[in-house]
Order: structure tokens, then sequence, then C-alpha cells
């Protein structure tokens, strides 16, 4: 693994020179960060990382990250200066679009957002669903999480959005038969489990545009267990409300999350899959990765994960339907 610091024209291997480095995601963010603590002695010919500077990480002659460092951190007595740099899906994250659709589908709009500000695109699935969606002033990264939970509202699929070095990627959440077994006996170091039932939707009801209730869909067992959580939708002409209503009440069930620490590894990453086997706990089982961070530090490198038994992605519902 090599970390490479460039400063203008002039780029530099400074792997030997940090005390630790962390290389992290989620799912809630399009854009990966690479936090690094270099060496610092005042005076010295040690690269000093500023700010506006890149920071590649690399795996042999792969790239994996490549970033701006726009934030760095030194203290007075301090003899290592932290900096953490985004990558370029962090822009979209950072500037607003204004637009109005009315028919594309959401590989179209997204490559229309990332063309507007430079960003390339690596790959996007087809989903032909064609989208009326108006957006004025909304993050780049809302408008196109957004585009891509209308689709996944119509055909069922979950989605996962990151940034890699070849451009913005979009993939299915699918389970995968080659995923990654964690066992305590190997590579699975320790695990905590939690419930959470703070969040959840078990009760639907569904409205036109006028106000006038037209149905209801819920969850009996959980507001029997819980009590009743409810939320409203609008149905209009351009909506599927009753699929809508679903995918709420799917994405709205009590969250059952792992927070696992294992060996490190480069393919475990936010969007991928996981086999999960620990006796103690009770996981058993494929888990969703909802964010990872990587960490390198005197000489071990280790993996901590944010672990989801359900295949829920990060959501949005930025912008209005067009009528």
């Amino acid at each position: 693994m090599n970390i490479y610091l460039t400063h203008g024209s002039t780029t530099r291997d400074v792997t030997n020179i940090l005390s630790a480095w962390t290389w992290s995601g989620d799912k809630a963010a399009i854009s990966r960060q690479l936090s690094a603590d270099f060496a610092y002695i005042e005076g010295s010919s040690l690269p000093v990382p500023e700010v506006g500077d890149l920071l590649t990480m690399t795996d042999g002659e792969k790239k994996l990250f490549i970033g701006v460092i726009l934030l760095r951190t030194l203290g007075s007595e301090d003899s290592t200066l932290s900096c953490t740099a985004y990558d370029y899906g962090y822009y979209l994250q950072r500037n607003d679009g204004t637009y109005k659709f009315t028919g594309a589908p959401a590989e179209a709009i997204t490559r229309t957002a990332c063309a507007d500000r430079g960003i390339p695109v690596a790959s996007l699935p087809s989903t032909g669903i064609p989208l009326r969606r108006k957006f004025a002033a909304v993050r780049l990264s809302q408008l196109i999480t957004t585009a891509w939970t209308l689709a996944s509202e119509k055909n069922g699929k979950s989605y996962a959005i990151r940034y890699t070095p070849d451009g913005l990627l979009v993939k299915e959440r699918s389970a995968n038969s080659s995923s990654l077994v964690l066992k305590a006996s190997s590579n699975l170091m320790d695990a905590t489990t939690t419930e959470d039932a703070s969040n959840v939707v078990n009760s639907v009801a569904i409205y036109d545009k006028n106000g006038n209730f037209l149905r209801l869909l819920g969850d009996a067992a959980s507001q029997e267990l819980v009590g009743v959580m409810e939320t409203h939708v609008t149905q209009n002409d351009h909506s599927d409300t009753i699929n809508q209503a679903k995918r709420l009440l799917e994405d709205g069930k009590q969250q059952r999350t792992v927070t696992v620490h294992v060996l490190g590894d480069l393919s475990l990453i936010t969007g991928e899959t996981v086999v999960a086997r620990e006796a103690r706990t009770g996981l058993e089982g494929i888990f969703w990765i909802d964010a990872d961070v990587h960490t390198w530090k005197n000489h071990n490198y280790d993996t901590m994960l944010t672990l989801n038994c359900r295949n829920v992605a990060a959501t949005a519902s930025a912008g209005s339907e067009i009528e």
C-alpha cells in the first residue's frame, strides 16, 4: 500500500513518513475520504501537505483513492500534521443544481448532473424508467440519490452510489455469492449487535392531492410490538403510491445493525456484502455493508464495518413531481 502527495507538478511517495492513515466511506455519502497523519518537524525537508494538494492511495498499480486535501490540523506542540482529502464525489455534495426533467431516467439525470460539473461517470445501470421531476437549488448528490430512489420505488431494486478513481459508480445492491466470510476463528476480531425501533414506520396513509383519504397500509405485528408510527403520502398522476407505501413499510422495519472489527481487507467496501458467522452474538447469514473504515497504523491493517441484515440503500426525496 502506498500513499502519494502531489503539490503542483511534484508527486512524492510519503508512505514512510505517515504514522497512520484511514480510508473510509458511508452509504449516506457519495464520496469517500482519506485521512493521514504526517511526521512534522518545523524547518525540515519533510513534505508538508497543503490545502488543495492531492492525496492518492494505491495497491500496487491499482489506484484506490484520489482526492483533494480540504482539511489539515497542526497543534503548536505537535510532531504530526493531520490532513483529510475528499475524492471528487465531494463536489457533488457541495454544488447545487437547478433542473427540470420531463421523462429522463435516473441514468440520464445522473449523467447530466455529473457532466455539468465535469465529474466523470464510471458505470451506471440502465433502468429505462422515465421520471418527471424538477429541482431548484438542490445539492447534486441529493438530486442523484433522489433519481435512483424514484427508480427503486418503481422497479423494486436497491442501488449503491459511490465515487471511485474512475468516476461515479452506481450499482445494484445485491447479494454476492463470492462475498467474504467473517468468522471468529479466522478474520472476525469482535462484533456488537444493535436493535433499533426508534425510526420504525409501520403505518402508511395514502391521500389524493386534494387531501382526501384513500387507503391505509400497515404492519399489524409491528404496531402491536412498538405502537403505531404512521407516515402519509400523497398520490398524484405520475406516482405509484402503493409501491411507495410498501417500500416505506419495508424500509421502516426495526433495524438490526452490527459493528464488526475484522482483519483488513480492501474488498470490504460500502454497498458490498459479507457472510457473517459468529455464535455468541447470533450472527449468521448475508449482511450489507453500510459503512467502512480501513485503518493502517503501527504496521497493522484492520477494518471496522457497519453491517445491516436488510438491503436498505441511502434514499432522498429532493425536488418535486412535475404535474
